[in-house]
């Protein structure tokens, strides 16, 4: 087959070039994001990419436009929805697999169901559903950024974390004041968190993100015992305590359930 002219690729030479710094303007405001600082402003931004101010600017305001990055009240710029889905997409197996099997927690427990991976310092929300009469407030979005330290899926994401780990991934991050009244005040606090209820299987995080709200959480493992992913049930501590050890049987069943997808997604696929 012939054609008659150049392929789009010949054709738009500043193509490939226009994707590479949108992938460094996205890459740099996720690497400034997961650092747990205060993000960059386009100004910032700009000086930390390397490029002109005006071609921020104009980068800048096209991912927003698309989704890519949003900016916030105070002009400083962060992962987008379109991002996470786009990066969804490429586990299709692992998030099609939990749907079913939030939403089944979520309807039992009246409750939000989670689906969330580490990046760094922070939790990042995959996939949420919720039951009815859940508060708005906690429903959670796809791409909900939280601390690790002091909520129930941070802690189930650090089980295997020694005490010495944790001191040096919270190396230079202030844990006092951020979270609810049971938050960690120190990485030795967390690890003695974490010490207690991975005794039980389950972490239990009692008013560690906010008074009043619980988080059961579990983490998911690989077929080599790796964690890569966390499940959890939020709810007001009040709703979920008298159904603690039903959710903990739920929790269970469901991460083995969810762990069978990554043994999919590692799968060698045929040549």
């Amino acid at each position: 087959m012939t054609t008659n002219g150049p392929s789009p690729a010949q054709s738009s030479p500043g193509t490939a070039s226009s994707l590479r710094m949108a992938l460094r303007v996205v890459n740099t405001v996720l690497d400034r994001e997961a650092s747990g600082r205060t993000g960059f402003n386009v100004s910032r931004l700009a000086d930390e990419v390397g490029i002109e101010r005006s071609k921020a600017s104009r980068t800048t305001q096209d991912l927003c436009d698309k989704g890519f990055l949003e900016r916030g009240e105070d002009s400083t710029l962060r992962a987008g929805n379109a991002f996470f889905t786009t990066a969804a997409s490429l586990h299709p197996g692992l998030l099609r697999r939990s749907r079913p099997l939030l939403r089944r927690m979520a309807v039992a427990h009246g409750a939000g169901a989670r689906l969330s991976v580490r990046d760094g310092v922070q939790v990042r929300l995959l996939r949420a559903e919720s039951g009815a009469g859940f508060a708005q407030e906690w429903q959670g979005r796809a791409s909900l950024v939280t601390p690790c330290w002091c909520t129930g899926a941070g802690r189930a994401l650090l089980l295997d974390h020694t005490t010495e780990e944790i001191t040096v991934l919270l190396d230079d991050y202030e844990l006092i004041g951020v979270g609810g009244p049971n938050a960690a005040h120190s990485a030795e606090e967390l690890a003695a968190a974490n010490d207690r209820d991975r005794r039980r299987g389950v972490v239990a995080a009692h008013g560690e993100f906010e008074h009043g709200v619980t988080e059961y959480a579990v983490a998911v493992r690989d077929g080599d015992g790796r964690i890569r992913a966390a499940l959890s049930i939020v709810g007001r501590e009040q709703d979920l305590l008298p159904r603690e050890e039903t959710v903990r049987t739920d929790l269970t069943a469901a991460a083995a359930a969810l762990a069978e997808a990554f043994g999919e997604l590692d799968a060698p696929r045929p040549r």
